[in-house]
């Protein structure tokens, strides 16, 4: 399989209330808190969603992601893309947030949580929002292993069906997050601006992602 056959076409990285969109800094709040960063998210790139309020963070990170992403695949066939995503803490950011609504002195469940309490819900989201009907997956893992999203993500778009995948990682845990999600397509001879396009290697892979860790 030769990865050149496939490029990282765009990339959105969310870390320390800062947005950025292939290397440029789009929206910097480093004033307000984490849940006013994301009400400001919402209104700036978003607007017209009311479900985003209810989802959890995990949630509404992938939703604005998936948006800054969007013109990569709005015009494909939801049949042909495909999601791809990783973190490390799982759902645990809502997990905890439900453990307090079932604690004995104050037992009051909360539905709204109890649908966030699984990490794949955020793919989801974005899948109803966006009429996506590909293979999806998730997977956790203690750090960012681009070996295994680079296998996963070339297998997947080795099948002729699918065009475009939409993969990278999405993490949350309390007021820490890092967002680095990306699409990876064919390549194709009639793209535009081919000097900003990324080959899909492992070493890409992984220079994209530590490129914003420590920010």
């Amino acid at each position: 399989m030769n990865s050149t056959n496939y490029i990282i076409s765009k990339q959105c990285v969310i870390t320390s209330n800062k947005l950025f969109v292939n290397n440029k800094l789009i929206d910097n709040y480093s004033e307000i808190n984490f849940n006013e960063f994301l009400k400001e998210l919402y209104h700036e790139h978003i607007k017209s969603y009311p479900k985003y309020f209810k989802m959890d963070n995990l949630s509404k990170l992938g939703i604005i992601a998936a948006e800054l992403l969007s013109d990569e695949f709005k015009n494909i066939n939801g049949k042909n893309i495909s999601i791809v995503l990783m973190n490390s803490a799982s759902s645990l950011d809502t997990d905890n947030n439900f453990q307090k609504t079932i604690m004995p002195d104050n037992y009051f469940p909360s539905p709204s949580l109890f649908v966030y309490t699984l990490p794949n819900i955020v793919v989801g989201e974005i899948c109803i929002k966006h009429k996506i009907f590909g293979e999806t997956a998730f997977f956790i893992s203690e750090h960012f292993d681009e070996k295994l999203m680079y296998n996963v993500i070339a297998n997947v778009l080795n099948n002729a069906i699918t065009e475009l995948v939409f993969a990278g990682w999405i993490d949350v845990f309390e007021n820490n997050y890092y967002v680095n999600l990306f699409v990876v397509k064919k390549n194709n001879e009639l793209l535009v601006n081919q000097n900003e396009l990324v080959n899909f290697t492992t070493e890409n892979l992984k220079l994209l992602f530590n490129k914003y860790c420590n920010i």
